[in-house]
């Protein structure tokens, strides 16, 4: 190889090697522009308009539908690194009993609260066999007179 040769496959290695490592970014979610905020007013604005500005919310309240909320999350992935939030954005219609909207929070990143998960498991009704208890529990359970010698299995 010529020495021209030798710097261009080694820039198109280095080129192969960049880009390997650039982050994969994603984008989930209802992303709420400001100017479609904006044209919610409390007060006025019913859950009709609403979902004619904003579209259909991520999710509702749990217990009521007096809340609607839009959620937006941006995550960033480097290789097979576990992926990273880089932005988090959740905004809250609330209502009231005749469906017009009382208050709008917004929310994001430094808002948001860790979940742990528990570890503890749900006790289920019945016993835990052991293999040696599965092997013993089946001796006698297999019935050999029943079977049939001429070997047709349509016969009763």
């Amino acid at each position: 190889m010529t020495v021209p040769t030798r710097i261009l496959a080694a820039l198109f290695c280095a080129g192969l090697l960049g880009s390997a490592c650039s982050p994969i970014v994603n984008q989930h979610g209802h992303l709420v522009a400001s100017e479609k905020l904006a044209e919610i007013r409390p007060g006025t604005t019913t859950k009709d308009e609403v979902r004619r500005i904003l579209g259909s919310p991520s999710t509702l309240s749990t217990f009521n539908d007096g809340s609607w909320y839009y959620v937006s999350r941006r995550t960033s992935q480097v290789a097979f690194f576990a992926p990273s939030t880089e932005d988090q954005q959740s905004i809250a219609i609330d209502f009231d009993g005749g469906g017009v909207v009382t208050g709008v929070r917004q929310f994001d990143l430094r808002d948001a609260q860790p979940v742990e998960n528990v570890a503890r498991q749900t006790p289920s009704v019945g016993k835990e066999l052991g293999f040696v208890e599965q092997l013993i529990g089946n001796i006698g359970k297999f019935n050999t007179s029943r079977r049939s010698d001429s070997g047709s299995r349509g016969e009763i």
